[in-house]
């Protein structure tokens, strides 16, 4: 019995132990094929990463050669504003002397019609007459001063033709200067026509590669901290700007005591003419007092409001406004521009500082007008209006801010 046993188990061992073996050789096989699968799948990430970065480096490409076509097509389009303004008030003067030259020109054909209805009356002829000494005085005295007063005429004439003449040639150059300019206006457009269509199809396939919801996540906190640390860096600066500012009005006020006596003391001493206050600027008004009084940066439909959700885990803390591509972009208040060029994931953007640490930012522009340091007036033409910074439609994106803190555009903006 027990030998019966003991090979019902020896006989059972057998068995399993070529199970086991294949259970083995099973699973070894299984976890080298998801090796493979990971492998595989790590190897195709890395190649779309790379082709995701070259496209990426492509769109960056395109929006830099739009900002510079853009910007050349802004001042050919000034320049051709003020020629044709030019031209319009050259013709209008020439226009003016034409009218005066053939008034003068009618008035003095007149008086030679009369000269010659009168006849000729030579100095020797009036002698021959033998009329009275004082009558013949007086005629030919008549005669001088009718003389001079046609000699005035017919220089007068001369100057209103001659003058003419320089408007004429001054306005044949501005024609053909503004014929040159507008062939250039023509070329540069056909330009930025077939750019903007190298951007879009370059955006297209660089959407096409798929992102996880967690790198778009990481990708925007990423550009958000970007446009953080410009902001602290500016508010930073200007803190340094004000520190100086101060010393130096300090150094002069102590300079000025010991300058004045104290028993005959000057009138208020004038502002600082150093280099920080040449940078100043006094805005027309408080820029806290335009809440709700101010215009739109750019005419169009808002897209994505102020606190609105951006996805799930982040909100708007500006506006989207969307709009045509290339309208204009125009600041909404008097300010400094603090900061104007590219910056990841906002494409080309504009900073301006306003009084009491205000500041408007104005991105995702096709091209920028303005560089660092500038003074630009309310309404005054900044940027123009782009799909830059990787975005799929043509907009502004448009931000209030006083230091860190963001405000709703729409309770300033009407």
């Amino acid at each position: 019995m027990k030998l019966n046993v003991f090979t019902t188990l020896v006989c059972g061992l057998l068995l399993i132990t070529p199970l086991t073996k294949s259970f083995a050789e099973t699973s070894g096989q299984k976890r080298s094929n998801i090796q493979n699968k990971i492998s595989s799948a790590n190897k195709s990430l890395k190649k779309e990463r790379s082709k995701s970065q070259k496209l990426a480096q492509k769109v960056t490409i395109t929006e830099d050669k739009l900002n510079e076509i853009s910007k050349r097509l802004h001042n050919t389009e000034t320049k051709i504003n003020t020629l044709t303004t030019n031209l319009n008030k050259s013709n209008e003067k020439k226009r003016k002397l034409l009218i005066q030259t053939n008034q003068q020109k009618d008035a003095l054909a007149q008086q030679m019609q009369a000269l010659y209805t009168s006849g000729k009356q030579s100095h020797l002829r009036l002698l021959l007459k033998q009329d009275n000494p004082s009558d013949i005085s007086r005629t030919i005295k008549y005669y001088e001063y009718m003389n001079k007063h046609r000699l005035k005429k017919i220089t007068g004439i001369q100057k209103q033709l001659d003058e003419v003449k320089l408007i004429q040639d001054q306005i044949n150059t501005d024609t053909k200067t503004l014929n040159e300019l507008l062939a250039k206006q023509s070329s540069r457009k056909t330009l930025l026509k077939k750019t903007v269509a190298e951007h879009e199809s370059a955006l297209k396939k660089q959407k096409r590669v798929v992102y996880s919801q967690e790198q778009k996540l990481s990708k925007l906190r990423k550009e958000e901290s970007r446009l953080k640390g410009v902001i602290e860096r500016l508010a930073q600066k200007r803190k340094k700007e004000e520190a100086e500012q101060k010393r130096q009005e300090q150094q002069k006020k102590l300079a000025s005591q010991k300058k004045t006596p104290k028993a005959t003391p000057k009138a208020t001493q004038p502002k600082n003419t150093g280099t920080a206050v040449s940078r100043r600027y006094v805005p027309n008004k408080p820029f806290s007092s335009l809440k709700g009084r101010l215009s739109w940066p750019v005419k169009g439909r808002l897209t994505q409001k102020y606190g609105s959700n951006r996805n799930t885990k982040q909100k708007w803390k500006g506006v989207v406004i969307s709009a045509p591509a290339g309208s204009n972009v125009y600041a909404i208040a008097r300010g400094k521009v603090e900061y104007s060029g590219r910056l990841k994931g906002y494409g080309y953007l504009v900073i301006i500082r306003h009084d009491k640490n205000y500041r408007s930012l104005y991105a995702y522009n096709r091209s920028v007008y303005k560089k660092e340091g500038q003074i630009v007036k309310a309404g005054e033409v900044i940027a123009a209006v782009g799909n830059s910074g990787s975005q799929t439609n043509s907009g502004l994106y448009f931000e209030i801010r006083r230091g860190t803190t963001h405000h709703n555009p729409a309770q300033w903006c009407r």
